[in-house]
């Protein structure tokens, strides 16, 4: 997504620096070159977008799906990648290779920026990640249709009971491998200084279902909307520990939430 920033820019100062040159003419026509360009870039980035809300269109809301399709969750994805590159992101990706693809998983991973779920959806890709998101989310314009047909699942953190029952439905889907589920155990955004408490209640997916923990740790997405567009801003992507079924079958809930946040936080200020 480096074009709009590439013609913007050198049009900008072509212009300046060429005309006490080449006149006025000269340089309305630079001008008229990267008003093209820029053109360019909208008209593709309209493309893009109409080809979104097209497909999203055959996304009936009111129907309960079983399982993701895999093709609609591969244009999610794209939809993904193409809101990282227009606001900047440039991802850093490691551990990917301690990742158990062949086989659903609980991934989790601390919360920084509405982006994170995004990026990490598009690391791994390989496989489906159902997020657990709130309910607000699903009124979004465009994507509740892609959620809804990728299992992403809502919960309500005002209501135990309710939130108890989504529990059970990711577990479930785990159980019966109808594909990976992502989660974000701190409960909301932090503001990127400090890693919140761990709810423990979000580990109950992993052992009901006998499942394997993969734990990430994601960095850099808070300041995308503060450099957004004039700077690019790099984010990082680590998975820092993966546990496996066999590992986690004789923990509760609490010691998992706490053994997960050492290593959160031991990712985390080594990167400082």
């Amino acid at each position: 997504m480096l074009l709009w920033r590439i013609s913007l820019y050198s049009t900008i100062l072509l212009t300046l620096i060429s005309v006490p040159f080449i006149g006025y003419d000269s340089a309305a026509k630079i001008l008229t070159i990267g008003g093209i360009l820029l053109g360019i870039f909208v008209a593709v980035s309209m493309l893009v977008w109409l080809g979104l809300v097209i497909i999203c269109w055959t996304i009936p809301l009111n129907k309960d799906y079983e399982k993701p399709s895999k093709g609609y969750y591969k244009v999610f994805n794209a939809g993904y990648a193409y809101l990282c590159r227009l606001a900047g992101a440039r991802v850093h990706v490691s551990g990917l290779e301690k990742v158990p693809f062949d086989k659903p998983f609980l991934f989790v991973s601390n919360h920084r920026s509405k982006f994170d779920n995004m990026i990490e959806s598009v690391a791994l890709r390989k496989s489906v990640v159902a997020f657990i998101t709130k309910p607000e989310n699903f009124k979004i314009p465009i994507g509740r249709h892609y959620m809804k047909r990728s299992c992403y699942l809502p919960i309500d953190r005002d209501n135990p009971r309710v939130a108890m029952g989504t529990i059970i439905k990711a577990s479930e889907m785990l159980k019966e491998g109808v594909c990976s589920v992502g989660v974000f155990p701190e409960g909301t955004r932090g503001d990127g200084n400090e890693l919140l408490e761990l709810k423990p209640g979000c580990f109950k997916i992993a052992l009901k279902a006998k499942c394997p923990v993969v734990v990430g740790t994601i960095r850099g997405t808070e300041m995308l909307h503060k450099r957004f567009p004039f700077r690019r801003t790099d984010i990082y992507f680590d998975i820092v520990k993966v546990y496996s079924e066999q590992e986690i079958a004789d923990m509760k809930t609490v010691e998992l939430a706490d053994d997960v946040k050492f290593h959160m936080e031991t990712s985390l200020s080594k990167a400082v």
